[in-house]
């Protein structure tokens, strides 16, 4: 089983973390670990983060 890769980003300024579901060219799916209630309705827990917009958290 490999490990999943956890990440954090900010988004609508403010911070998240959650771990990558699936990985682009230049770009992640994330699963978010805390959303929003707006992020929750909108994209249910799941969103497409640019590489660049990341940091790994360890």
């Amino acid at each position: 089983m490999t490990q999943e890769k956890r990440i954090s980003f900010s988004w609508d300024r403010s911070s998240y973390s959650g771990y990558v579901e699936k990985e682009y060219e230049n770009a992640y799916l994330v699963v978010v670990s805390d959303p929003s209630p707006d992020m929750e309705e909108k994209y249910t827990n799941r969103m497409v983060i640019s590489k660049k917009d990341c940091q790994t958290a360890e």
